[in-house]
């Protein structure tokens, strides 16, 4: 997944979450977001990031079923 699509698949305000799971700054993510830097612990924590969202999301889906 290239980093505008996982850009535009985070939440508003979860920036400081990813930030806290890769142990940086807001700063920092947003810099690896917007392509001006590499750091594999960013990727990493959005990834797990996305996951976890999309798999609360799949849960309250199926509980409205």
């Amino acid at each position: 997944m290239e980093r505008n699509e996982l850009k535009a698949k985070i939440p508003h305000g979860y920036g400081k979450i990813i930030a806290e799971r890769a142990g940086t700054t807001k700063q920092a993510v947003s810099q690896f977001l917007n392509g001006k830097s590499d750091n594999v612990n960013v990727e990493m924590a959005t990834l797990e990031v996305l996951a976890e969202i999309n798999e609360k999301r799949k849960a309250l889906l199926n509980r409205l079923k």
